[in-house]
């Protein structure tokens, strides 16, 4: 069963995320590292962290845990067996952990409809220029992390083509239209104020789990 966890990074920001190193493998750590901005550090330590944490709920011994790029570039556990992605924007870091490959995106509102037309498939577009301006900005970020939670769990990114699917939008969730793979891929959406959480799964609605760092 999937699981889904998530952290507030913002108690991170005054450079304490740099106690996260030595615990996060050697793979994030040079992800890390790559970035120029403190901030940016902290929410990929933070999400290298929660990845460490689920995989010790889900009872993976440290010594399974190092970390191959597929072709795609997608990361995974080089010793096979559990699934996951990672995320970051804002003040959130989400990790989400399963049997099968999955995806999660978690985003600030930040698409805008110019992106969209020139981006998306031509019926998602239509569908936010139905809406009243004021909903506008949160069906984008509906759109943009469905889309993207989609692209990360075929592991193929942006490559794919954001206009070669659709994500359709209701009150109830969001719903996926693809033919890129026969995989019953299902979305499945969590607000998390000011951002926006997706995650694309075959497995059940896992519920999303509040984690709070503590130096182990």
């Amino acid at each position: 069963m999937a699981q889904l966890y998530a952290m507030n990074v913002t108690p991170l920001l005054d450079g304490s995320w740099e106690a996260m190193m030595p615990q996060l493998s050697h793979w994030r750590q040079k992800k890390v590292m790559s970035l120029r901005h403190g901030a940016d550090r902290a929410r990929s330590a933070a999400a290298g962290w929660l990845l460490d944490y689920a995989l010790t709920q889900a009872g993976v011994p440290k010594d399974q845990r190092s970390i191959r790029l597929q072709p795609g570039g997608k990361p995974v556990l080089a010793q096979g067996g559990l699934h996951f992605s990672l995320s970051h924007a804002g003040p959130w870091a989400v990790c989400a952990l399963g049997e099968s490959p999955l995806g999660v995106d978690v985003e600030l509102p930040r698409c805008t409809l110019a992106t969209a037309r020139r981006f998306f498939a031509p019926a998602e577009t239509a569908q936010v220029e139905a809406l009243p301006e004021d909903a506008r900005q949160q069906a984008l970020l509906r759109l943009w992390t469905g889309k993207e939670a989609f692209t990360k769990a075929l592991g193929q990114g942006l490559s794919l083509g954001l206009h070669t699917f659709e994500v359709q939008l209701a009150d109830t969730g969001a719903a996926l239209r693809q033919s890129a793979t026969p995989l019953p891929y299902r979305l499945e959406e969590y607000p998390l104020l000011p951002s926006w959480v997706c995650l694309c799964t075959v497995e059940p609605r896992p519920a999303l789990t509040m984690v709070q760092w503590h130096d182990r």
